[in-house]
């Protein structure tokens, strides 16, 4: 599909120190992917005088009302569902932000907070990571994010507390708010006490391998968004985030028995250091 109008609205944002600029051929369609950009960055956004960015994303419709998304110029996609083209917009968005960051590294990873450390655990997507993570939040860790586990340059965790995007066999995905699950929600940068290498399998035993730090970056540098971008900070911020943590391997099997044995486990560990 080729489209040609030109763009009359933009606006320019900051956010985690990546500039982009929202460009649209209507003042509604730039209104629609603000909101949309506010909710994928959890407002984590700073509108900018400058007309200038490194990143921008173009919105158009055409006259069957399919919406139609540009990134950097080229087309990208197209669709006449709204609500399916904004949620793919959400999803790049997150990703080029996260990719080009500046002074945060950020790992694909689900976090919570225990006695003021963070559980760190890094997955692909359908390995069970927001699974496990809702059953920690219910057994009484505070939710941190279920996508991204965002480092500072001195190793500590952010929150980047999205709502939890559960699946489940009859609706599919839904996005489901930390209070919903009788949880709280991290407010503070904490340094990680444990990284959990782990997915889900019916028929497993929990019998973790402890791993070294150097073995944990490893493991972990597949799931870090920026690794092709700041190779060397990422590198860094993953040594000194890891250095003093537990690093368990394994997989696991049913998350609401394996989250309350893990608490255990996780405290008395936290007692003993």
């Amino acid at each position: 599909m080729r489209y040609s109008r030109a763009f009359e609205s933009r606006i320019v944002f900051e956010s985690y120190g990546v500039r982009v600029k929202i460009e649209a051929t209507d003042p509604e369609l730039l209104k629609d992917a603000e909101q949309t950009a506010r909710r994928a960055l959890l407002e984590r956004f700073r509108v900018l005088e400058s007309k200038n960015a490194e990143h921008s994303f173009g919105f158009a419709r055409d006259e069957s009302g399919t919406l139609i998304l540009f990134q950097n110029g080229q087309q990208l996609s197209y669709d006449k569902s709204r609500d399916r083209f904004f949620k793919f917009f959400n999803s790049i968005l997150r990703i080029v932000v996260a990719e080009h960051a500046q002074g945060s590294v950020f790992i694909h990873a689900g976090v919570v907070g225990r006695n003021g450390k963070a559980i760190v655990i890094p997955a692909n997507s359908f390995q069970g990571k927001t699974t496990l993570v809702a059953e920690l939040v219910r057994n009484g860790a505070e939710y941190y994010s279920d996508e991204y586990a965002v480092l500072d340059e001195n190793g500590l965790v952010h929150p980047f507390p999205r709502d939890l995007s559960i699946r489940d066999s009859k609706f599919g995905e839904k996005d489901v708010p930390v209070a919903d699950l009788g949880g709280k929600t991290g407010s503070k940068p904490i340094p990680v006490g444990a990284v959990l290498l782990t997915e889900y399998d019916k028929n497993a035993d929990w019998n973790p391998q402890k791993l070294t730090a150097g073995q944990g970056i490893m493991e972990i540098i597949p799931h870090t968004i920026p690794r092709n971008f700041n190779t060397a900070f990422s590198l860094k911020v993953l040594n000194t985030a890891v250095s003093d943590a537990i690093i368990l391997k394994s997989r696991r099997g049913d998350a609401s028995d394996f989250a309350i044995n893990f608490l255990s486990f996780f405290d008395n560990f936290i007692n003993l250091t």
